[in-house]
């Protein structure tokens, strides 16, 4: 019995052996080398979290700028991005950024109104008249040092995104003139100036999280609401609603954020690496917002059971005069309204 056990075991060695070679695993050659794999080890990794859907104009820049700091870094960096509020919603970012749960967000700067209070001059009604406007503002030494004023918070500012003029939309009546919100409640961020813009026009002013807004429109919690085509047809708020009217009384544009901390700790050459593609980006996203817009806008244009209405230039000036009293409780408000004063001398009287 023993020397059958023995035999049985022997047998077993050998045609495994045998098979080995036949298939190449014995003293098989060293797989070739993946090229993927190199730096693993070292990799440095970052968390972006945004709150809108990826077919947008920031969702777009966020994809954009990952792919630029990966080529820039030669794979040493990814950067992986999370939309639709995946990871974090606007109410909750700014506080997973401050304290490292996330590297990298790209809020709203009227969100971010309630820490810098200077960045209220930007959601100031009608301060824009057109995008270039915006975009020398943003890109330029006023967004710069409006950067600078996130220090406070341990938080660096990387640059400002923009995603187009915001428009109003309404559930069940249009809105052909500012009279015609008086009564409603309209959907803002918690931005002070953007709230008195709707308490002089005799709107109640509902600051409620972006990811709210579909299903608050949906079952009339509020009636109204401002954004861009973009936001409004990628989150598919024209389904709840039935009007649009064009007024171009404002803009939405967006800040990147990054943790100081995990910053500081990058080596000189990634963080110009990384401030490269931010700026490459950046010249990008300025024209890719304006065209998304235009797209979106004509796919609104085509959808059934949605009006839009183009405020006439005689309601536009008759609205702006009705909301000057915002820049007054501005000025009243803000010691250093000198920002205001610049943003003046760049754009159009």
């Amino acid at each position: 019995m023993k020397k059958f056990i023995i035999g049985t075991i022997a047998t077993a060695i050998l045609l495994t052996i045998s098979i080995s070679i036949q298939q190449g695993l014995l003293f098989a050659k060293p797989l070739p080398y993946d090229d993927e794999q190199k730096g693993l080890d070292t990799q440095i990794t970052i968390h972006l979290s945004h709150v809108v859907a990826e077919n947008t104009p920031k969702g777009q820049a966020a994809s954009k700028f990952a792919e630029l700091v990966q080529e820039k870094t030669n794979g040493e960096v990814r950067v992986h991005v999370y939309p639709n509020a995946s990871l974090f919603n606007d109410e909750n970012e700014f506080n997973a950024l401050q304290s490292g749960e996330v590297e990298m967000i790209i809020p709203t700067f009227s969100k971010m109104t309630s820490y810098v209070q200077d960045w209220q001059v930007l959601d100031l009604p009608y301060l824009f008249k057109t995008d270039d406007e915006v975009k020398q503002v943003l890109t330029g030494s006023i967004g710069k040092q409006l950067l600078e004023e996130l220090e406070p918070y341990h938080v660096k500012g990387l640059g400002f995104w923009h995603n187009g003029f915001k428009h109003l939309t309404a559930v069940e009546q249009p809105i052909h003139s500012y009279e015609d919100l008086q009564g409603l409640r309209v959907r803002t961020m918690p931005s002070k100036t953007l709230e008195k813009q709707f308490e002089a026009v005799g709107a109640t002013p509902v600051p409620i999280s972006f990811s709210e807004v579909f299903t608050d429109l949906e079952t009339h919690a509020i009636d109204a609401q401002e954004n861009t085509a973009s936001n409004i047809y990628s989150k598919g708020f024209y389904k709840v609603q039935q009007h649009m009217t064009l007024t171009k009384h404002g803009i939405l544009g967006y800040a990147v954020l990054i943790n100081s901390k995990f910053w500081k700790s990058l080596p000189p050459k990634i963080q110009k690496q990384i401030e490269e593609a931010m700026e490459e980006t950046t010249e990008w996203q300025f024209e890719q917002a304006v065209l998304m817009n235009e797209i979106d806008l004509h796919k609104l244009e085509q959808q059934d059971d949605f009006d839009i209405y183009v405020m006439s230039e005689q309601e536009r000036k008759r609205f702006k005069e009705k909301l000057s009293p915002v820049y007054d409780h501005y000025r009243k408000n803000h010691e250093n309204v000198h920002v205001l004063t610049e943003i003046q001398k760049i754009v159009t009287p």
